[in-house]
């Protein structure tokens, strides 16, 4: 059991941790909650502009490094979800590449283990209908070939320095699993196991008649390039529901995680259901 964990499974060397679940949160605030709610990891989200790398100057850098290695905290960064990684404008693409780059020196110069993002979707406006569809399937491969040239271009950056790790968020095709591969295959790279999303993805995909096992396949036959976990639960509306109030069943999975000696993120974004999640935890754990 780690120093800091309040939660463990007793076997694993991995370490719970939170996601920072207010807008208004502050890094530096985000470290200070996981110190006092017993925990040695904790995730901060680009998606909300307090993390943007202009909010953060060389002194506060330097804070939050000195804080971490004071405290043995490993601190996750996840970039933004609306970077165009796969745009068909080049200079669009490029300039997302460019920006991406902005958010991984921060994590690397806050001392942060890994960076995470989406493979991302692809969206289509249509005039007629004035919708915006997002396709996941049949995608033309050029839009792969970006993507894979971005992240080339991401590990070069990285240079070794910090973990790249591909989050999953919805079933992936095979052309998809091709590149997430190639992927794999770069210099300090890695999977996110999103136990929520994989189950959400399995209830969609036994709602359109395609076998479930597809999702859960992807991960165990990559089980080495696992190298971070979120846990939350759903139900059959809604992801990042309190662990125990929805329709996953944490348990199994837990004693999965054990055997990885990664982190595992409680991503909620409330107090209440984070205190929730690990109350829960600590009764599965308990009661073994």
């Amino acid at each position: 059991m780690n120093r800091h964990n309040r939660i463990s499974n007793g076997r694993s060397d991995g370490r719970f941790g939170l996601s920072s679940f207010n807008p208004e949160m502050k890094a530096l605030e985000a470290a200070s909650k996981t110190v006092q709610m017993g925990m040695s990891a904790y995730q901060i989200s680009g998606d909300l502009a307090i993390n943007f790398p202009e909010n953060f100057p060389n002194s506060i850098r330097a804070e939050l490094l000195e804080y971490n290695n004071r405290n043995d905290l490993r601190l996750h960064f996840h970039a933004p979800t609306d970077i165009p990684l796969a745009s068909r404008h080049q200079s669009m693409r490029i300039s997302g590449v460019d920006r991406l780059c902005e958010f991984i020196q921060l994590a690397i110069d806050c001392g942060a283990v890994s960076v995470i993002f989406h493979p991302g979707r692809i969206a289509y406006y249509k005039i007629g209908s004035g919708q915006v569809v997002v396709a996941s399937r049949n995608i033309p491969v050029v839009y792969f070939e970006r993507f894979i040239d971005s992240v080339e271009r991401l590990v070069k950056f990285a240079d070794g320095k910090i973990d790249l790790l591909l989050e999953n968020t919805y079933d992936f095709s095979d052309k998809l699993i091709e590149v997430v591969d190639r992927f794999l295959a770069l210099r300090s790279t890695g999977l996110v196991w999103d136990i929520g999303h994989m189950q959400r993805s399995m209830l969609v995909s036994r709602k359109n008649k395609v076998d479930p096992m597809h999702i859960a396949d992807f991960f165990s036959s990559r089980y080495k390039h696992i190298k971070l976990a979120h846990i939350h639960d759903i139900d059959a509306k809604k992801s990042h529901l309190a662990l125990g109030s929805g329709m996953l069943n944490l348990a199994p999975y837990l004693e999965i995680l054990s055997t990885l000696n990664i982190d595992m993120i409680i991503e909620v974004y409330s107090e209440n259901d984070l205190k929730t999640s690990i109350d829960y935890i600590e009764s599965l754990t308990v009661s073994k």
